[in-house]
């Protein structure tokens, strides 16, 4: 193993390496089932990260398309096979794409801060727990969050100017309308937030001044 190694590039060395050590905990591992043993996520990761460098360093620069192809689809597999582990990771953290409902990101975020100076103040200046959401959706727009929501009867999402929040605007309803006093009906249904503001504000969103 170690003689068919030699003259490889650098990156095919390390996968080289990778696959031997995977090899070794399966021939002399334990706690597996049926004989092979269970892989920490780590050396799943290692091998996935290898396969992939492998793709794009080695497989398509030296080689024919039609070699390349199944290759690369071989790298592939084991890519998705050995960064599988890192899925869980990232939906328990959150991919900053897209939008959130603004009421349950301003519920994340009074949970979040709880026992602070900012939480009791709401708790104590609010009557029910949806007030306690329109405390902090305010709370966000002031810590620099962009609102965006529906103005019906227009079904299109359009980005709400924080000063008719801050004047003339008021939450409702736990944060899911955005109404004036003088008038019946909302202004703004359907109000959201760009998770990617809630990930690039996250340490402004928890200080307390």
């Amino acid at each position: 193993m170690k003689q068919c190694g030699k003259g490889l590039p650098p990156l095919a060395r390390r996968y080289r390496s990778l696959l031997d050590r995977v090899e070794h905990s399966t021939r002399s591992g334990s706690g597996g089932h049926d004989g092979y043993s269970k892989l920490d996520s780590q050396t799943r990761i290692g091998i996935g990260a290898a396969a992939a460098l492998c793709i794009i360093g080695i497989v398509f620069p030296m080689i024919t398309w039609w070699i390349a192809c199944p290759l690369a689809a071989i790298c592939g597999t084991v890519a998705i096979w050995g960064l599988w582990p890192l899925v869980p990771w990232a939906f328990q953290i959150g991919l900053p794409l897209g939008y959130s409902p603004l009421d349950r990101a301003a519920a994340k975020l009074y949970g979040q801060m709880l026992g602070t100076a900012a939480a009791e103040f709401a708790q104590h200046s609010s009557t029910s727990p949806s007030e306690i959401i329109n405390w902090f959706a305010y709370w966000m727009v002031l810590k620099g969050i962009r609102v965006f929501g529906k103005k019906p009867p227009s079904p299109l999402l359009q980005k709400i100017p924080r000063v008719e929040i801050e004047s003339r605007l008021h939450f409702n309803d736990g944060a899911k309308v955005l109404i004036d006093h003088y008038k019946s009906d909302p202004i703004f249904t359907n109000l959201v937030v760009k998770r990617s503001d809630l990930f690039s504000h996250r340490r402004q969103l928890r200080e307390q001044v």
